[in-house]
C-alpha cells in the first residue's frame, strides 16, 4: 500500500512478509530494545532495556553484535542511544525501571567513543530522573529528555555534569527528541500525546516553548528522528504504528505511514530511503508469554 504525504514523498507501507527478508535480528534471548540509531554507512546501534548491552550491526547483517557490555554500577537499563556521528560520540540513556514505582535510581548518561566503543564520560542526572532520549547540536552539545522530571538536560560536550534547559508542567512524559531543519528542538509527551517546538537561543539556552496543532492524534508518541528529507518520523507505541510529519507554521501534519503491525514500536531511525524501526513488546516483559526474537525492520521510502 502506498501513501502520499502532503509534501509529496510516496512511502511504501511494508506488511510483515515483504519485511522480513531484509529485518535484523537483535541480539538473542530477553532484548526489549527500546531505542536504535544508525550512522551513515547504515551501521544500526541498539540499546537493550533486558539485557542492558548496547548491539551493533554493519549494514546488509540479518543480525546484529554484542558491542557495548552491561555497566556494572547505576541503572542497567538502555533506552535512548544516538550517534553523533560529526564528533565521534555515542550517547547513551542508562535509566531504572523501578523509578515509577518509587524505589529507583537516578539516571546515568553515558557517552562512548562511536568507532570503539571505549567509555569516554559519565553523567549523573540525579536522583529522580528518567533519561529517555538524547539530541546533539554541531558543536557536541547534547539535549536530553527526564520523561520523569518533565524536563529537558544540555550536557556540554566532554562535560561530567549536566544543567536543566528547560522545566516545564507542560512537557509531563517528555520522551523522545529531535532537533529540526529550522534548529529548534522537537519534543513528545509519551503519556500526553502531544508535540511540541522548542527554540533554542544563539546561545544554547532555552526560547519559546510551543504546543503544536496536531493534523490527527498521535498515541503514545515515542522515539522520533527528523530524517535528512525534513520529515519528522515517530514511532507510536500504542497505536503500534510509524508516522511521518510535515509542518505547516504550528500545525503538525501528521500521515500514518503503516498502521498496526508492530508490538509496541519505541524507535527509528532513517537510512538512506530505508526506515528501520524497532519494537520493544513490553507487555510480555517479565510475563510467561514468550516474546520471541526480536528485530529492526526496514520500511522503504520512495
Amino acid at each position: 500500500m502506498r501513501i502520499v504525504l502532503a509534501s509529496g514523498l510516496l512511502l511504501a507501507a511494508l506488511g510483515g512478509a515483504a519485511m522480513a527478508a531484509d529485518k535484523v535480528q537483535v541480539g538473542d534471548k530477553g532484548v526489549f530494545p527500546e531505542s536504535l540509531t544508525s550512522t551513515a554507512d547504515g551501521t544500526l546501534i541498539v540499546g537493550s532495556v533486558g539485557t542492558g548491552k548496547i548491539y551493533k550491526a554493519a549494514a546488509g547483517a540479518t543480525a546484529t553484535e554484542d558491542w557495548i557490555a552491561p555497566v556494572t554500577d547505576g541503572p542497567t537499563s538502555v533506552l535512548g542511544v544516538f550517534a553523533d556521528e560529526k564528533n565521534g560520540t555515542l550517547w547513551a540513556c542508562y535509566s531504572d525501571l523501578a523509578l515509577f514505582s518509587g524505589e529507583g535510581q537516578g539516571a546515568i548518561l553515558r557517552t562512548y567513543d562511536l568507532a570503539t566503543g571505549t567509555l569516554k564520560t559519565t553523567v549523573p542526572l540525579g536522583d529522580g530522573t528518567f533519561c529517555n532520549d538524547i539530541a546533539t547540536t554541531a558543536d557536541g552539545a547534547a539535549f536530553v529528555a527526564d520523561t520523569a522530571g518533565s524536563q529537558v538536560f544540555k550536557v556540554a560536550p566532554g562535560a561530567s555534569t549536566a544543567e536543566v534547559l528547560i522545566k516545564d508542567d507542560a512537557l509531563a512524559s517528555v520522551d523522545g527528541l529531535s532537533f529540526g531543519p529550522d534548529g529548534s528542538l522537537y519534543l513528545n509527551g509519551v503519556q500526553t500525546n502531544k508535540l511540541f517546538r522548542l527554540a533554542v537561543n544563539a546561545d544554547g539556552g532555552a526560547g519559546a516553548l510551543t504546543e503544536l496543532t496536531l493534523s490527527q492524534p498521535i498515541s503514545g508518541p515515542d522515539g522520533m528522528r527528523f530524517g535528512d528529507d525534513g520529515v519528522l518520523y515517530l514511532a507510536e507505541n500504542a497505536a503500534g504504528q510509524v508516522s511521518a510529519i510535515t509542518f505547516d507554521g504550528d500545525t503538525a501534519n501528521v500521515k500514518v505511514i503503516e498502521k498496526g503491525g508492530w508490538d509496541m514500536p519505541v524507535a527509528l531511525t532513517k537510512v538512506g530511503q530505508t526506515l528501520w524501526v524497532v519494537e520493544a513488546k513490553f507487555s510480555k516483559m517479565g510475563g510467561t508469554e514468550d516474546p520471541g526474537a526480536f528485530y529492526a525492520y526496514p520500511v522503504t521510502l520512495q
